[in-house]
């Protein structure tokens, strides 16, 4: 018995140790990606919000809604390779009464696993409809890294033009799912220009006046951290136009956040995800290599026949 035993634990504890390395090493990483595939839409929404009402030439107070359709470019990203997402993003702006107040589209390739900006397969930003304009991103894009750390990390913003810190905040719970808290703030900081009629702006004369685009904003989001999935988000956002750095008309001033619907379709799209990847990280791996370490160890031990046993293994092979 022991001539069998010792053998087939020693198999067994191999077999155990080499499926606890697979499930770390391969099962994990082709699991922790971002989805080629993308379809999905995030609606937010903004009550008593302030924006410039361009048919009657001054500030209004509206609802507003935002819906952010995004799709994967299947084909852009198969080309590029298997560590590559490219999706596309397009984004409505609309007053409680249905109006259309803005729509942008992003192109956005980044990195699967890490949530990373890359630098390529035709990346632009499109404000307004047929005007394209190239544009190299850095950071996060749409999400944290799978296993999110509690740590500083980079988030693009589109307004600046540039990264924000994305500083981590403490640990929250969004629809019964464990998430870390981060907060990105763009102080009052001039973004560009732009030419608007002087009476406009409070100022004397017919013509126009280069106006400063001035924009500010505080963003807080709720990560769950084995996806990275951003499942709840809030923002306080203000874009003005200013003259000599004072402001003379309110743009935009509101604050966002995700509705209470999309917050619960996020957490249950995540919950099964962030429980197997959780799992298969740490658990199972860990699980596996011990079952597998004392089946090894206890199939050597048996292998090690007693010293009476090989005498008389000896006597009766010599009779």
């Amino acid at each position: 018995m022991r001539r069998i035993l010792g053998p087939l634990l020693v198999g067994v504890g191999a077999f155990l140790i080499v499926s606890a390395a697979l499930v770390r090493f391969y099962a994990y990483p082709n699991l922790a990606v971002a989805p080629i595939d993308q379809n999905s839409v995030t609606d937010l929404e903004a009550e008593g919000a302030t924006i410039f009402d361009t048919s009657v030439l001054e500030e209004v107070t509206t609802d507003l809604t935002v819906a952010s359709r995004t799709v994967g470019d299947v084909e852009a990203s198969e080309d590029a390779g298997d560590d590559v997402r490219v999706w596309v993003s397009t984004t409505t702006i609309s007053t409680g009464d249905g109006t259309v107040v803005s729509q942008s589209t992003e192109r956005s390739p980044f990195e699967a696993t890490s949530g990373e900006a890359l630098n390529c397969c035709g990346a632009f930003d499109e404000v307004a409809q047929g005007e394209r304009v190239e544009v190299k991103r850095e950071g996060l894009i749409f999400k944290f890294p799978f296993n999110t750390q509690k740590q500083t990390y980079q988030w693009w913003d589109g307004t600046l033009n540039d990264t924000v810190e994305a500083k981590y905040q403490g640990e929250d719970e969004v629809e019964g799912l464990k998430v870390y808290v981060f907060k990105t703030e763009v102080p009052r900081t001039q973004v560009g220009t732009r030419a608007l009629p002087a009476s406009l702006l409070g100022e004397e004369g017919d013509g126009e006046i280069e106006a400063e685009t001035m924009y500010e904003d505080t963003k807080t989001m709720y990560v769950e951290p084995e996806t990275g999935a951003v499942l709840h988000r809030t923002e306080d956002v203000v874009n003005s136009y200013a003259v000599d750095g004072e402001d003379r008309i309110t743009a935009t001033e509101a604050t966002l956040s995700y509705t209470a619907d999309q917050v619960k379709r996020n957490a249950d799209d995540q919950r099964s995800n962030a429980s197997s990847l959780g799992l298969i990280r740490g658990p199972v791996p860990i699980g596996l290599g011990i079952a597998g370490l004392l089946a090894l160890l206890a199939g050597l031990f048996l292998g090690r026949q007693p010293a009476s046993a090989r005498k008389s293994d000896e006597d009766f092979e010599d009779q």
